[in-house]
């Protein structure tokens, strides 16, 4: 199939589309920053009527209604752009970047919502590592990370932020024209996400000819749920479909999904855990999770650190017995051991295979409050931050996009010998559930896809024909696409690589790149090229 090839007055409408959104940008942040000058200079400047004495406040509330007066704006509006003004003055570096264009209106709109009770001292620290993100990141994608950052900053904060937050749990209705309304519900991250699944999951009762769109069988899914209804009644019209007739099934049941480190979970660090369908939660509420509700772990463990847990805090290792297991290739930035075993005797359910970094198994299912041990965070030595890994990879793709290599280009993952499974298209039940917990999301840039909704696409394509000379079905060779990206990598229009510490470089035939992480992270390295001093230029918008 022959690849799309951008003209040149394609590329240079791209790159017009590019400098007309920097300079709408850095017009956004020219009108906040006069607006701020505005009020300031209004409520410092005595312009009382006479017999009257100055009020500063209220002097700040009339330059504000004098702003909405001359933009044919209200005065909420101007209130809200003077806020992010504030916000702005805490974070240099995301300012400088605003006013020059490289972060939009909207990006700036997520950075204070999601910033806005953090410390000032927190804005500081974090100030670089949000302005790499908002580079980077979509809207919606900035605001998870951002979450994720706060939480790796000050964990107990992030909890007292929580508390706070889920003390303002509401309900809301607004009236729309045309006969019709909106109910808008706060609850918590966990609350919605299990109210979405369930919702979702009474709409699929009805059978697939239904005529009705997804979002309003899931409008009439929630008025059943309302009146105590677990289906939906099918309107496809066909005389023998069962869902029309059977109203009235077992109680749907939904699962929640969350990615989290065993070491979190079992108390000994606080990183953050990520939830399917919201974004990242810190350690207390993943723990907390763990001891309200039944639950079922996929662990990839190095097991060297299970050793490590086990010989040294006495956490026991038989409550967790594997069914199946798929021992990891070693660290992709690190030369392969070619005399490494490819996979464990069924016998040696504990031990490490030779040169083997990871083990990937099931737990049986475990009672509330199976995990309980006193919080005491681990040394973990040699870890690179997410910002530092993708702002190196972007300067050596600035510089030159070759530095980029897969880790495994071959895709085979680093084995000699294909492990069981290998040479088999389809992955496992466990092997897909532990890529899907990798990932979180569809791998293609901004794309919030949930890894659930996703198929499981292999990075290096899978030769039917001949199975082991194509890319082998291993962790390290997998990826979660929706289907829109997954078609578009098909097509040859977007291709894919994946670099150490399961970061996608993912790229297309016109130039652009991007990079994106997984939402389960460990220490990640890259290599000694992508961490040269940046070049001249290198401030300039991420490559995208």
């Amino acid at each position: 199939m022959t690849a799309s090839v951008v003209t040149d007055p394609e590329r240079s409408l791209l790159d017009a589309i590019s400098e007309t959104a920097r300079v709408e940008n850095a017009a956004a942040a020219r009108l906040i920053t006069q607006i701020m000058d505005y009020a300031d200079s209004r409520g410092t400047f005595d312009h009382r009527a006479p017999g009257t004495g100055f009020d500063t406040e209220q002097a700040e509330r009339s330059a504000i209604a004098e702003v909405a007066l001359a933009l044919s704006s209200t005065f909420r509006s101007v209130s809200a752009l003077m806020r992010l003004g504030f916000t702005l003055e805490r974070m240099p570096a995301i300012r400088g970047a605003f006013a020059a264009g490289e972060v939009s209106l909207a990006k700036i709109r997520v950075i204070d919502e999601h910033t806005r009770k953090a410390t000032a001292a927190a804005m500081l620290r974090l100030d670089a590592d949000i302005l790499s993100a908002a580079r980077r990141l979509a809207p919606t994608s900035l605001g998870i990370e951002i979450d994720r950052l706060l939480i790796e900053d000050d964990a107990a904060w992030a909890q007292r932020a929580r508390d706070e937050a889920e003390a303002k749990r509401k309900v809301r209705s607004r009236r729309l024209p045309h006969g019709m309304g909106v109910l808008s519900v706060t609850l918590t991250a966990t609350q919605m996400t299990a109210v979405t699944g369930l919702i979702v999951k009474v709409a699929k009762t009805a059978c697939r000819a239904d005529p009705r769109p997804l979002d309003v069988r899931c409008a009439d899914a929630f008025m059943v749920l309302m009146r105590g209804g677990r289906a939906l009644t099918c309107e496809c019209g066909y005389r023998n479909c069962a869902a029309t007739r059977n109203c009235e099934p077992a109680a749907a049941q939904v699962n929640l999904t969350i990615s989290c480190g065993l070491e979190t979970l079992l108390g000994l660090a606080d990183n953050p855990a990520y939830l399917e369908g919201y974004g990242y939660l810190d350690a207390g509420q993943a723990r907390a999770l763990a001891g309200d509700a039944t639950w079922q772990a996929i662990i990839d463990c190095a097991t060297q650190a299970l050793d490590r847990l086990h010989r040294d805090h006495g956490v026991a290792r038989d409550g967790a017995e594997p069914e199946a297991r798929e021992p990891d290739p070693p660290d992709p930035s690190e030369t392969p051991d070619p005399c490494r075993a490819a996979v464990a005797e069924p016998d040696e359910q504990h031990e490490s295979t030779a040169g083997s970094g990871l083990l990937v198994f099931r737990s049986r299912i475990l009672p509330a409050g199976a995990a309980a041990l006193p919080v005491r965070r681990l040394p973990q030595p040699g870890f690179v931050s997410p910002a530092d890994a993708i702002d190196g990879l972007y300067r050596a793709i600035l510089n030159d996009p070759t530095q980029i290599v897969a880790a495994f280009a071959d895709g085979h993952g680093g084995f000699t010998e294909p492990p069981p499974g290998a040479l088999t298209y389809r992955p496992s039940d466990l092997l897909a559930a532990a890529v899907r917990l990798r990932d979180g999301t569809c791998r293609h840039p901004d794309c919030l896809i949930a890894a659930a909704d996703c198929q499981i696409d292999h990075v290096v394509a899978f030769n039917r024909s001949d199975p082991i000379l194509g890319g082998w079905t291993v962790l390290a060779n997998l990826q979660c696409l929706c289907t829109l990206h997954h078609q578009l990598k098909t097509a040859g229009i977007w291709r894919h690589d994946m670099l150490a510490g399961a970061i996608m470089h993912i790229y297309n035939t016109i130039g652009q790149h991007a990079l994106t992480l997984p939402v389960r992270r460990r220490g990640l390295r890259i290599p000694t090229s992508a961490r040269a001093p940046a070049a001249a230029g290198s401030g300039s918008p991420r490559p995208r």
